[in-house]
């Protein structure tokens, strides 16, 4: 697997090019001895994500396929059940059909039968409300007929009822790790565009 465990950006030197760019999950380009980012082999497939944002067990020395490559399905039938993004790292969700691992995460209902290997995605437990909403990223840019289709996520501020798709947010930057309840405890979470520059001059003032 071609693998980064360096802060650096590589520059220069024929085919270097494609180590630019974060991870398909977290958006971080970096990576680290013990949580290398890995780069999907497929043709002409672009997704780079952490071993452990992915779930890669044991990242194999030989050439790595992200879950959409391998599985060889048509590129038209692969599709995000919760977003109309069709790029990035996906998965199968318990119905046969393909989420993405960013998308599973930041919509709280989704779950991840197995944990530890993130797969298959539980989408059984999503309320239906969800999937009424309209993304507001989407009809901003004119893309009104992908506004209402996949599932929403909600602005975290209490009170606002921006809703949009976890992916339209990560393109946005406006998704964000937050702490839960207990020590440990993530809680994944993004804002509309006005409470997230809020959010952004407070924590500078604080």
């Amino acid at each position: 697997a071609r693998t980064k465990q360096t802060a650096r950006k590589s520059t220069g030197g024929s085919g270097s090019k494609e180590m630019i760019g974060g991870c398909c999950v977290c958006s971080d380009e970096r990576g680290w001895a013990e949580n290398p980012l890995v780069y999907c082999d497929g043709h002409g497939c672009s997704v780079a994500v952490h071993q452990a944002c992915y779930g890669i067990v044991q990242v194999p020395t030989g050439p790595w396929f992200c879950r959409k490559c391998e599985s060889q399905e048509r590129a038209a039938r692969v599709r995000c059940e919760l977003c109309p993004h069709k790029d990035g790292a996906l998965k199968r969700t318990d119905n046969g059909g393909w989420a993405h691992v960013v998308c599973a995460l930041y919509i709280p209902e989704v779950q991840f039968a197995n944990v530890s290997t993130m797969e298959p995605i539980v989408l059984q437990s999503v309320p239906h409300d969800r999937y009424n909403k309209t993304c507001y990223i989407c009809d901003e840019q004119g893309r009104e007929s992908k506004a209402a289709t996949g599932a929403c996520m909600t602005c975290n501020k209490h009170g606002c009822r921006q809703a949009f798709h976890v992916t339209c947010a990560q393109f946005a930057g406006l998704l964000c790790e937050e702490e839960g309840n207990g020590a440990d405890n993530v809680q994944y979470c993004g804002y509309c565009k006005y409470h997230f520059s809020k959010l952004k001059k407070s924590k500078r003032g604080s």
